[in-house]
């Protein structure tokens, strides 16, 4: 059985949905896996964007959930002066405005540190995935229907921005023609950036779009380690040995980004067979030296580093009567 990551560039026009389907075709055209064996990514990607996505095959897919809920780090250009239907290049222009004269004397970088300094409440765009009532908002705003979404608190740990053109009036602006800003953001997950580039704009008294998105960061995955779909795809055909693959990640290096308590060979299948007094004796050890909303526990033998099971905060405090965590997943691994 193959389990592990593989880490992909993302290619635009394709969805993170897409590139799974492609990799598992592949996986299975080519004898690596079986039919019906588990996949899935550790977090969506807009169709239009670029950049880290990681796809987690077998015994892997049940550490999908720290990939998710993960800091994650994006790079890209927003286009200042016009507003989309969708908060990006793809849709379709339904505003312009320049910026206010009295600008010139707020830099970007200024506004922007407000959302790191700041509480930040975002309202999830109409053209995302999220659910109200049972059906997604995209599905409503191709339907035109828009409806009042509530806003969420979420953290900014970096945004920078640099103007690329200056947002000045003494230049004259075109109907067709907007200034660009660079920028950075590391955030937590759930996070729109699509939204974060309309706020800020707002800020600025104008409005603005997503040009390109580019994910440089997942956790413990950076772009500079991923390879091209393309890349993989051709590695695959060629059945080229799992091992020699770049892009494929072995069990033990998947989930790095967790704190870890090590356990042994033989509580790691005290865990297996759902011996309560092996796991409530790891609680205690994780309550009372580990944080974070997910652990991991990992062998300290052979296969060394080999996760065996996933450990999910329940509590913010301890507590007499209910553990901080709660024992969420065992893996099967691998010797």
């Amino acid at each position: 059985m193959l389990s592990g990551a593989f880490w992909i560039n993302k290619p635009a026009e394709l969805t993170s949905s897409d590139v799974v389907v492609r990799l598992k075709i592949a996986l299975t055209k080519n004898g690596y896996c079986e039919k019906g064996f588990k996949i899935g990514h550790g977090g969506t990607l807009d169709p239009f964007a670029t950049g880290t996505l990681v796809i987690l095959v077998g015994e892997a897919t049940k550490l999908a959930d720290s990939y998710l809920h993960s800091i994650k780090s994006y790079s890209g250009i927003i286009s200042v002066g016009t507003r989309t239907d969708t908060g990006d290049f793809t849709g379709t222009v339904v505003e312009t405005k320049r910026c206010p004269t009295t600008f010139g004397d707020t830099p970007w970088q200024k506004l922007a540190s407000t959302f790191t300094q700041d509480e930040y409440w975002q309202t999830p765009p109409m053209y995302s995935a999220k659910k109200q009532d049972g059906r997604p908002l995209h599905e409503l705003a191709r339907q035109g229907i828009e409806v009042d979404r509530i806003a969420i608190l979420k953290k900014i740990d970096e945004f920078e921005v640099t103007p690329i053109i200056a947002a000045t009036l003494a230049t004259p602006h075109t109907q067709d023609s907007s200034d660009e800003l660079s920028f950075h953001v590391r955030c937590e997950s759930g996070t729109y950036v699509r939204v974060i580039a309309e706020d800020l704009a707002k800020k600025a008294g104008t409005l603005a779009h997503l040009k390109t998105l580019v994910r440089t960061q997942t956790s413990d995955v950076s772009l500079e380690r991923c390879s091209s779909l393309e890349e993989v795809q051709a590695q695959l055909l060629e059945k080229k040995p799992v091992g020699e693959i770049a892009a494929f990640h072995p069990m033990n290096e998947v989930a790095t980004h967790l704190p870890s308590i090590e356990v042994s060979v033989k509580e790691a299948q005290e865990i297996l067979q759902g011996y309560t007094k092996t796991v409530h004796a790891l609680l205690g050890r994780i309550n009372s030296t580990l944080s974070g909303k997910y652990i991991v526990a990992r062998l300290n033998e052979e296969p060394i580093g080999a996760p065996v099971a996933l450990f999910e905060r329940t509590s913010e405090k301890d507590s007499m009567l209910k553990p901080t965590y709660r024992l969420q997943r065992v893996i099967l691994w691998q010797s």
